[in-house]
């Protein structure tokens, strides 16, 4: 393992459990609505969903462009862009949607192509946010929109842990994020991008059933690669986690930064 890269890393080579957990992870549900909704999605666009994954988003992106439209899902996770390729096939949207396996940070559009491109907890992971911001600048017609959804890390709550140990639990798997605080560097990168009228607003929902504890999961395995934390104490801090939600105490925040503009 290379630590300097590792937060790539680990996502061109996704071990199976992984891949099986975010497959179900990332799947659309009517409650994420509010998250696409600035998006201002409508038939026959065209749209790049820019790290799609296993491409739960994606199928939901081509529901909305319909079959005069067409989603182009990028990602340069292999298996990613077979398993978003047969969801999209299987659901009808062979036709209308294209998955690239990206060896690297461009998108293989032309110039001002897309009217849409939505870009959902992916910004945190890129080398360079500011070049990215750029590719998509490129990408984006005038008048077209981006629309980023990512997380800052510095804003994580997770109780009954408190702020100590999670703090700790964090600084040894923060070699699995490149820019761990990226959610609050968007709105001002977007505008050196050189997009027009870009807006920021940020949803904070708490977790108090679990449905979000894959992430915790990912925190501590990341932490114990690291070697950068006892072995034994990071299980402590997931058993906590876990028998917290078994007796109901348990909440979990991780606001999501909604940051859209013009191209």
């Amino acid at each position: 393992m290379d630590e300097a890269t590792y937060y790539r890393d680990h996502w061109v080579e996704v071990e199976p459990e992984r891949l099986n957990a975010y497959t179900e992870m990332f799947k659309w549900r009517p409650e994420m609505e509010p998250l696409l909704a600035a998006a201002d999605l409508k038939p026959g666009q065209t749209v790049v969903d820019y790290g799609c994954g296993p491409g739960g988003l994606a199928l939901e992106l081509a529901r909305r462009a319909g079959p005069s439209g067409h989603v182009h899902g990028v990602d340069l996770n292999a298996e990613f862009v077979g398993l978003a390729r047969k969801a999209l096939r299987d659901a009808g949207f062979g036709d209308a949607t294209t998955v690239h396996h990206a060896m690297d940070d461009k998108i293989p559009l032309s110039d001002a192509s897309v009217d849409r491109l939505i870009c959902k907890n992916v910004m945190e992971y890129v080398p360079d946010i500011a070049a990215t911001l750029a590719e998509f600048r490129r990408v984006v017609k005038p008048g077209g929109i981006a629309h980023i959804i990512d997380s800052d890390w510095g804003m994580l709550l997770v109780e009954p842990l408190g702020h100590a140990k999670l703090s700790e639990l964090f600084e040894a798997a923060k070699l699995a994020y490149h820019t761990p605080h990226a959610g609050r560097m968007l709105y001002s990168g977007m505008k050196q991008a050189g997009f027009a009228n870009v807006s920021v607003k940020i949803l904070a929902n708490a977790d108090t059933r679990g449905h979000m504890q894959l992430v915790l999961h990912n925190m501590v395995n990341y932490a114990k690669i690291g070697g950068r934390i006892d072995p034994d104490r990071a299980d402590a801090v997931l058993a906590e986690v876990r028998q917290s939600i078994a007796d109901g105490t348990y909440m979990m925040v991780l606001p999501q930064f909604l940051v859209t503009a013009q191209g």
